[in-house]
């Protein structure tokens, strides 16, 4: 767990770098803007393929075990203090349809004041609307293997409580979200929550469908907020 912790939070401040520098510099496009996120999409999914590899080493198959994208059901543990109170024949199928709404929505207006708001919308449909979908799809599944499947397959493996992936994911996702957008406290306690929930899905669900699909959803208003100009 110490390993896996030091490795994650040493990645963290490794993005930030990687959006900046961009080691794999790649240019496809006249806009510089999607060449720059294409160049830190390939650098991040590599570096997620690692993460991939190392977890294996770690864990073997129980622990890729929870990248299975069919297991989309499963128990839900409640959680009162965030109003998650299942009712007797509720599962994840539900809780991850209605959280997905939720959680986007509030993606949504948050975006909205942080970035949106007072500009207007501008985005072409080639290449522009379409690398929104398809960064989003990667940039997704790349956090959700570092910030997430990273934590969970461990702890898994080690037979400890589900709650210390959850915090991990939250304290980690969080603190980098300070940098990003969502940014500030706001994007903190956000991308917590957020990091919380979507451990707890994998957690519960044993598999990576929520964790993924949700993610995909917040990245979509991200980048297109981000792109709209």
């Amino acid at each position: 767990m110490i390993f896996i912790t030091l490795l994650v939070a040493g990645i963290s401040p490794l993005l930030l770098w990687i959006r900046k520098n961009a080691p794999i510099a790649l240019e496809i496009f006249k806009r510089d803007l999607y060449n720059q996120e294409l160049s830190y999409q390939v650098t991040v999914l590599l570096l997620a393929g690692c993460v991939i590899g190392i977890v294996y080493l770690m864990t073997g198959q129980d622990g890729v075990s929870f990248l299975n994208l069919r297991k989309r059901n499963g128990s839900i543990v409640p959680e009162p203090w965030i109003g998650i109170k299942p009712k007797v024949h509720e599962t994840w199928k539900n809780l991850g349809f209605n959280f997905a709404i939720i959680i986007t929505g509030v993606t949504a207006v948050i975006i909205y004041l942080q970035v949106f708001k007072g500009h207007t919308i501008h985005l072409e449909l080639v290449p522009g609307l379409l690398l929104v979908l398809v960064f989003s799809i990667t940039n997704a599944f790349s956090e959700e293997i570092i910030y997430r499947f990273s934590f969970v397959a461990v702890v898994n493996k080690e037979g400890l409580s589900p709650y210390l992936a959850q915090g991990l994911a939250a304290v980690t996702f969080g603190t980098i979200h300070y940098f990003g957008t969502p940014g500030g406290i706001p994007g903190v306690l956000m991308a917590g929550f957020i990091g919380w929930f979507l451990a707890k899905s994998m957690n519960e669900t044993e598999g990576f469908f929520w964790a993924w699909g949700i993610h995909f959803l917040q990245d979509v208003i991200i980048f297109f907020a981000k792109w709209m100009q």
